[in-house]
């Protein structure tokens, strides 16, 4: 089943102070040679470990210094890193069995060893760690340990399919890291040698990494909060790569030929639900109504340029159970349709509980004026992101909204975000509908892909049709990069990574 059990609203709610809420030139060279790659991103986390959190402003800055068991290769399909070869699961699926590579060291020199790995997952499947992880891991993972210094045995409470995804996406650290905030020790081709607070990090190449070398000597992000400030130093040259560009300031770079701009389907969500328990949502109709009147095209238009596709259901095109053929609601409101579902209700209003930022509340504002047109009254409340949490976890919102990303967690997919929808999970909207409930466990449980792509298919059409779930539009993940480098791989942009351990000069040389 999926993470509901006995653990309650305030108990996870407990853990909220310990969760992470989400201009020279140089020359062209191998590591040691001087080169170093610059990113620009939007922000720093406050929490710098990636094993408590697997928003992109941790795991971007992660992803050069910390590895995980398995990888993706050009096909997204799961492939050894660390581990040695595939796990050995038992007949009753309750013990996997992982053989681990040797020769293996973490930046400090130490060796990378079983009791490592299972540092990094009971830190994780604990409740008073504080990660984010907690959700997938209560209620299946039992226990880790070392068999010896190179297997790690994972025990489970129940068959649980999806730990080979979390085995893909979770990052290993030392041992001793495993409860540090403000800092990271991994076996990845960088490490981290300084974090400068509302500035950047900066990177060296590991000598002693055990794949290739990697190109760059050094890697240097740059926190620059402004997305036109980010596309004018991708412009000028300061930065090398630049992301999370606003599309309102992509024509700052039409017209440099030296600049690619990618628009990449990801599992990016603009997280959209209702309080199906509670009035005015608990009426089916209102729900409908609310959907119906919904301006998706605005949205798209007026935030993101139309460089967004439509919404429907919660699953969008970069993520498995996508339905491109799935048409519930329409692009611009329909707010005749919207009153006739309306009849009877004597005061059609709710509130929406969104995110504090510029592009959440422009969201807000054009649904709110859709919502108007067809008489229903709309009350926006406007949250920081710790406060946003507490109403998205204690169940405290009728309607509310947030950027969410899935890729660093569950790769292709976005198991966490159909949760509230599980009326059982901890995190459960009020809506109950046993054919979701039931399809949504074996989501969770079966080791069967083609049968897992089945049931989210079907359950994102279900949450459609019943106005559950709906968000506006599906972002794209938006990035830019300079031809001093190799071009980003499409296929890991998928799953938001950068992959920034993988990138060299393009061509030597010079670049500025």
């Amino acid at each position: 089943m999926t993470p509901s059990l006995s653990w309650s609203r305030r108990r996870f709610l407990g853990l909220l102070p310990a969760v992470p809420l989400l201009a020279a030139c140089s020359t062209g060279s191998r590591a040691g040679g001087g080169e170093t790659l610059r990113i620009g991103v939007a922000a720093g986390p406050g929490n710098l470990n990636p094993l408590d959190s697997g928003s992109e402003v941790t795991r971007w800055i992660a992803e050069p210094v910390m590895e995980t068991l398995y990888d993706y290769d050009e096909r997204l399909r799961s492939v050894p890193l660390l581990a040695a070869d595939e796990p050995a699961v038992s007949a009753d699926g309750l013990t996997w069995t992982v053989p681990l590579k040797r020769g293996v060291t973490f930046h400090n020199g130490d060796a990378f060893t079983a009791e490592h790995v299972a540092a990094s997952l009971d830190h994780v499947a604990a409740f008073a760690g504080g990660s984010e992880w907690v959700v997938y891991f209560l209620g299946y993972y039992s226990g880790a340990r070392a068999v010896d210094p190179y297997t790690v045995e994972i025990r489970l409470k129940r068959p649980y399919g999806l730990l080979r995804s979390h085995l893909t996406n979770l990052p290993i650290t030392h041992r001793a890291f495993a409860d540090r905030k403000d800092t990271m020790m991994g076996t990845g081709p960088y490490r981290l040698e300084r974090v400068s607070a509302g500035l950047g990090y900066g990177m060296t190449a590991h000598p002693g990494y055990h794949g290739p070398p990697p190109a760059y000597a050094r890697m240097e992000f740059q926190i620059i909060p402004d997305g036109s400030t980010r596309a004018v130093s991708l412009r000028a040259g300061t930065v090398d790569l630049a992301v999370e560009l606003p599309v309102a300031a992509l024509p700052l770079l039409a017209d440099r030929p030296e600049v690619t701009v990618h628009r990449v389907d990801a599992p990016i969500d603009i997280l959209t639900y209702v309080k199906a328990g509670d009035p005015p949502f608990d009426d089916v109709d209102f729900r409908r109504a609310v959907a119906y009147a919904a301006d998706r095209q605005g949205v798209n238009d007026k935030v993101f340029g139309g460089a967004a596709a439509l919404g429907q259901g919660p699953i969008g095109p970069a993520e498995r159970g996508y339905d491109p053929d799935l048409r519930v609601f329409p692009a611009r409101p329909d707010p005749a349709r919207a009153r006739e579902l309306l009849r009877g209700v004597a005061d059609p209003a709710f509130t929406l509980t969104v995110s504090a930022g510029q592009v959440m509340e422009d969201i807000a504002q054009i649904l709110a004026q859709g919502w108007a047109r067809a008489g229903i009254s709309v009350k926006l409340e406007v949250l920081q992101g710790g406060p946003w949490a507490q109403r998205w976890i204690s169940g405290a919102y009728q309607m509310i909204m947030n950027r969410f990303s899935s890729g660093f967690t569950s790769g292709d997919a976005n198991y966490l975000a159909l949760s509230p929808a599980q009326s059982r999970s901890v995190l459960a909207c009020g809506y109950e509908n046993r054919a979701v409930d039931t399809a949504l466990d074996r989501v969770w449980t079966t080791a069967d892909q083609d049968e897992r792509d089945r049931l989210l298919r079907e359950v994102n059409a279900t949450l459609a049709e019943d106005a559950v779930m709906f968000p506006p539009v599906y972002p794209k993940m938006i990035v830019g990069q300079r031809a001093g480098v190799s071009p980003l791989d499409p296929a890991r942009m998928r799953i938001s990574r950068l992959g920034t351990p993988r990138l060299r000069p393009a061509g030597g040389g010079k670049r500025g």
